[in-house]
């Protein structure tokens, strides 16, 4: 078995020649350009996924190859896994080839094919001039994922397969990030944490099939510095996927699933600087407090807009309201922001940093569970006054760091977990209803309405506020 460590980027399609620019400024070795054609196998009800596998066939024009790979950790597009390949004489499935127990007995006469990713790879080797033993393979992927009518082969859905994969052959992982950082500033680059057979998964079932479950309780007294590293880990990957899954279904509750990822990263790095200030994690909570800074302005047109549905209005305020949704304009604008250079940048530097503090040997320090819980809890500082619109605002960051440790820590605390979330969305429907009242051009009965609508939700949120803690 071979042990892979490669950084997956997206790139779009209109970028490939200004990459193949750069990699001849970087002295990249071209390697052959190939068309593989590829399938993938599991049973009709996905066990192999399940046991997070993959069964792959390969045609590459010239042979047959068949491929087990493995899931093992991910950190925000660097992934390393298990990995199986065996040669065919032919294009079909031979699984005795693989080392017994490797794949259940039971499995093997129910496999099928899922779905298919038929791409062209372009491949360069990248070596680091001040690291000479370093060799780096990188291979840009262009195609698509299909699933095909198992009847007649006719393809019935598509996915568009734009990528770029850093693979270290021989080196440090340093290397890659290094690599990374020389394409990102010269053109648009972001992480990618779906693999091929992921977003086949995702294009044959929905984005539920690809959605990362919560991370695990902690589950301990004492929560060390690599704790906290590892679940900032878990919040860089649901960030990542959440804009993975809203580039495939346009769903704005993705954006807002994004946001949310963000806060808590940025929660996590802070505590894990206070708790060892060896780490050089700085950077990275500057990168992601600009990230979320950047990207608000449309996480409140969302809120805005979810606060205009909910309004029971007359016929002509409802077409007014038609008309003036901004979900169509929001997506280009976000679209224009995110291709811009510094958030894939931004997006690297915060993996870097994340994967160097996972082995420090000087950040040995731990602190009490409950204590972070509970310095949290005091923070939250929630208004006396339930009528304060303005704090209840400024307490939205604060709620979701709580939920966050609430969650890690006392993850039996399930009825102060909903009241939580309740109160978070409450404070969303606020926002966007003061974002309407921000609107020079809003009706006066649609204002009059949202007046009206406001002081319910302030009401609402008071009463949240004192049953929360009730019971711990």
């Amino acid at each position: 078995m071979a042990k892979e460590i490669e950084l997956k980027l997206l790139v779009r399609q209109a970028d490939f020649k200004l990459l193949e620019a750069q990699m001849q400024q970087l002295n990249a070795q071209p390697q052959d350009v190939r068309r593989l054609e590829n399938t993938y196998f599991d049973t009709p009800d996905l066990q192999l996924n399940q046991a997070k596998a993959a069964l792959r066939l390969r045609f590459n024009a010239h042979s047959w190859v068949q491929t087990l790979k493995t899931s093992g950790s991910s950190l925000g597009a660097l992934s390393q896994r298990g990995e199986w390949e065996m040669p065919l004489d032919q294009g079909e499935l031979n699984l005795a080839l693989f080392p017994e127990g490797l794949i259940n007995p039971a499995w093997q006469n129910q496999l099928t094919a899922q779905f298919s990713t038929n791409f062209t790879r372009q491949t360069w080797l990248v070596s680091d001039a001040d690291n000479p033993s370093t060799l780096i393979e990188a291979a840009a992927d262009l195609g698509e994922v299909t699933l095909p009518n198992q009847q007649n082969s006719v393809i019935t859905a598509a996915d568009s397969l734009c990528e770029l994969e850093l693979e270290l052959k021989q080196g440090e992982p340093a290397s890659l990030f290094k690599l990374a950082h020389q394409l990102a500033a010269n053109l648009p680059l972001h992480l990618g944490v779906l693999s091929k057979a992921e977003r086949g998964l995702r294009l044959l079932k929905g984005t539920d099939q690809v959605r990362q479950k919560p991370p695990p309780a902690l589950e301990k007294a004492a929560v060390s510095f690599t704790d906290l590293i590892h679940l900032a880990i878990e919040e860089v990957n649901q960030w990542v996927l959440a804009h993975e899954n809203w580039a495939f279904n346009a769903n704005e509750g993705e954006l807002l699933l994004a946001h949310r990822a963000l806060l808590r990263l940025h929660a996590l790095l802070v505590l894990a600087q206070r708790l060892c200030s060896e780490a050089q994690l700085q950077a990275a909570i500057a990168s992601v407090k600009q990230l979320t800074d950047a990207f608000l302005p449309w996480v409140n047109s969302c809120w805005q807009d979810k606060a205009l549905q909910k309004l029971s209005l007359t016929a002509s305020d409802a077409e007014w309201r038609s008309l003036n949704t901004g979900y169509a304009q929001r997506r280009s604008e976000y679209r224009r922001l995110w291709h811009k250079n510094w958030v894939g940048q931004a997006s690297l530097q915060i993996i870097e940093s994340l994967f160097t503090s996972q082995n420090l040997q000087a950040c040995s320090q731990q602190n009490k569970a409950e204590q972070l819980l509970n310095q949290a809890i005091a923070k939250l500082g929630l208004p006396q006054q339930p009528m304060q619109i303005n704090v209840w605002l400024d307490r939205y960051p604060s709620l979701v760091r709580v939920e966050l440790l609430l969650a890690a820590v006392k993850p039996q605390a399930k009825e102060n977990l909903q009241l939580i979330k309740q109160m978070q969305q409450a404070i969303e429907l606020l926002k966007g209803y003061q974002q309407l009242l921000e609107l020079k051009k809003l009706p006066e009965n649609i204002r009059k309405k949202v007046l009206a609508e406001q002081p319910s939700v302030l009401l609402y949120l008071g009463r949240l506020a004192q049953a929360l803690w009730v019971e711990t």
